[in-house]
Order: C-alpha cells, then structure tokens, then sequence
C-alpha cells in the first residue's frame, strides 16, 4: 500500500510495531519499515489520515491504541477478520477474504492501478502466506484467479516459497524439535485432540533462536491424526505471552468437532478467524496457558 499510494501522489509512512523477521526481510530490503514506539509516534498535527490493514483490534494495535483514540484525524480499516472494535470511521472488511492482500489486490484492480514489481510480489506473499500456500480451508476460486493473475505479472511461486520457507537458520529447525518433543495431548472428546505447544525463554537460548522463528510452529501438530486444534503459547519476556490458535475443519462423513479459535480468542482479548486467531495476555506461561485450556475445555 506504501508504494502503491506513493504512485498516486501520497507521502504515506509504513509502521509496523516489531522488527520484520528474517523470512520476510526480501519484502522490505530495498526500504525498512519503521518500528512505532513512543519515539517514532508520528505527531497527528501532521498526519492527514490513517490506514490500519489486516486488523480491527485495538488489543491487536496495543502500542498504538490511545495515539489512535486521540487522532483526530480520518480512519479507515481495511480488514478480513471476523472479530473488530469500532475505530474508524470508514471501514473496507470482507470475511470471506482468504486474506487482507486479496482485498488490497481488489481495490488496485477498482481502481485501476498498475501492479507490477515489489508490489506484486507482496501482494502474492501476502495471499499465500494467509492461505498456507493455498492449503488451507480459506482458499477458493476467488484466491487462486488472484494468485493466477498476480503470477501472470512475472512473478516465480516456487522461487518466493524457497525463499520462504526453505531458507531457514538452523536455530529454528533446533527450536521446531525441541517445541514438539514438549508438546501435549490434550483430549477435547472421545477422540479429538488439542495439541499445546509452548515456547519460553529457556527453550529459545538453548536453541539460539529468537520469538520471530516461532512462526508457524502452531501448525505442525494438525498433521496428527485427531489433532482438531493447536494453540502455541510464546513467552515475550516482558511479561506477555503471544498466543496462536490454529483449528482445521472436519473432513466430510466424520464426526469431528469444528474448533472456533477466534471466540477463543476473543476470550482472551485477541481476535482473528475462525481458523486462525491469537491474542497478547499478560501473565506467566503456565497461568496463561491455563486460562487457554479452559478456554478450550469449555
């Protein structure tokens, strides 16, 4: 959006409240992305409007909550979540998106803006990763005729997957082992699972891994059989623990139970969808994770 408004005469500046991980570092080497905090936090005497993208959660835009409720300046959201708070005034959501970059494809296409390059290249990432690589219950017709035509542009899918997801430092694939080999089972019915993973800081050193190389982690126990839903717990070291929630959806003529992650989370002050959703909570790991596996149980 940052270099697509650039075209159109627009000075937007692109925040993001934490360091890009290494895996997406491709999407923003030509130039970073600033990191909001209370120095970067732009004076809204010089902002003429915000756009929020991927999110209508103020739990979800902590670090820029209260700068957002004082603005006054124009807000629009544009989101595919089913879970929103009421913080702007013009809104763009569609949750039947398999993902926001879908939706931003679709404004560019209305409006008749050239994606090529840099743009089209976040614009697939951003599908694909939202879809699984086009695995998940989200994708559709809709999704692959944008990826198809985002492919068209000159884009190579198996280039960006290999620098995605097979470029990976050996501390993350250290830390994917030493994750499962604490993983439980929990029993959500006569023959459902609930696979909890949890990451602390000790398991992180003893890998020499960082909290960014936990992405994705939460999917691998849905390769189980019976394994219904996953959550993994991460402890931030700064008294929050970043919880994921995964769910997948029954296969036809079983009697499996069909997890909605997002009322979990929202349980928990977080959001997302009904197959994907988290949330920020404050306390320790085990108190935290207890409180998710209530969540669960009931």
């Amino acid at each position: 959006m940052r270099d697509m408004l650039r075209r159109h005469g627009a000075e937007p500046r692109a925040m993001v409240f934490e360091p890009v991980p290494p895996r997406y570092q491709m999407l923003v080497e030509k130039e970073e992305l600033a990191i909001w905090d209370s120095n970067t936090a732009p004076d809204p005497s010089t902002v003429d409007g915000v756009l929020i993208l991927d999110t209508c959660s103020y739990a979800q835009l902590e670090p820029a909550a209260d700068w957002l409720r004082l603005a006054k300046v124009p807000k629009v959201v544009v989101d595919h979540h089913v879970t929103r708070d009421s913080l702007a005034e013009t809104y763009l959501i569609d949750e039947t998106a398999a993902a926001n970059c879908l939706l931003l494809w679709e404004w560019s296409q209305a409006n008749g803006w050239a994606v090529d390059g840099d743009i089209a290249r976040a614009l697939f990432v951003g599908l694909a990763t939202d879809t699984g690589w086009f695995r998940y219950s989200n994708t559709d017709s809709r999704a692959l005729h944008a990826a198809a035509a985002l492919a068209g542009i000159g884009l190579s899918p198996h280039e960006l997957y290999r620098r995605l997801y097979q470029t990976d430092p050996a501390p993350r694939l250290r830390l994917l082992g030493a994750v499962l080999e604490r993983m439980e089972l929990l029993p959500l019915g006569p023959t459902d699972l609930l696979a909890v993973l949890t990451v602390d800081q000790s398991i992180l050193k003893q890998a020499g891994a960082t909290t960014s190389q936990t992405e994705d982690l939460v999917s691998e126990p849905l390769r189980i059989e019976g394994a219904v839903a996953s959550t993994l717990l991460v402890e931030q070291g700064d008294g929050i623990v970043r919880v994921s929630l995964r769910s997948q959806p029954p296969l036809p003529d079983t009697d499996r139970r069909d997890v909605d992650v997002a009322a979990i989370a929202q349980q928990l002050g977080g959001g997302g969808h009904r197959r994907a959703a988290g949330a920020r909570v404050a306390g320790s790991l085990a108190e935290v994770k207890r409180r998710v596996i209530e969540a669960f149980s009931q």
